[in-house]
């Protein structure tokens, strides 16, 4: 578990750069993974100074502050630091995507409200997260788990991309037809 760097070092809008590596706050976190797009970018020399969590793929980025739980599997690059309201998680001993997937579960919400220490807004420290109990099958479990986690997330992604594709054309339609009755 490794936190984001809370030091005199911490990025500030001066050192922000527009080709550079992520540098991921609550905000960047979507669906499950980090929206690239969005994130601000810090320069080669300012994550070298950095001492908080260095990203590698694999990891899972957590939210301790705001959001509670709200997180991403990192998937999709291979370097990258997080904000001092998020926590870095390398799964070890555990398959990553399991882990990701129980931290999207109940198991992970029961255990979540029952630690947050926050009071005008929520707040879980690291050591709380670390406290959490996962069930850890044998490995090849999980992966069959998490495999079929992933598959279930492509249907129901597939399934929304048409629902909204009908519904668009289904407006479409209507607006069509109230053309038609205008004429």
């Amino acid at each position: 578990m490794f936190n984001g760097d809370r030091s005199s070092k911490y990025p500030n809008a001066a050192d922000m750069v527009s080709d550079g590596i992520p540098f991921i706050n609550a905000g960047d976190l979507e669906n499950g993974t980090v929206n690239l797009m969005t994130c601000n970018r810090i320069s080669r020399e300012k994550y070298n100074d950095l001492g908080g969590a260095k990203l590698q793929r694999g990891d899972i980025v957590y939210c301790l502050r705001g959001t509670l739980g709200k997180n991403a599997f990192i998937g999709n690059f291979d370097e990258g630091t997080v904000a001092s309201s998020l926590v870095a998680l390398r799964p070890k001993n555990i398959d990553g995507k399991y882990l990701y997937f129980i931290l999207n579960s109940d198991i992970e919400y029961r255990q979540r409200i029952v630690r947050d220490e926050g009071a005008a807004q929520p707040n879980l420290s690291a050591k709380s997260v670390s406290e959490y109990i996962i069930p850890v099958p044998s490995r090849a479990e999980q992966q069959h788990i998490s495999a079929y986690f992933s598959t279930l997330d492509h249907l129901i992604t597939l399934h929304q991309r048409k629902y909204i594709r009908i519904k668009n054309a289904l407006n479409y339609m209507e607006i069509e037809t109230i053309t038609t009755r205008r004429r």
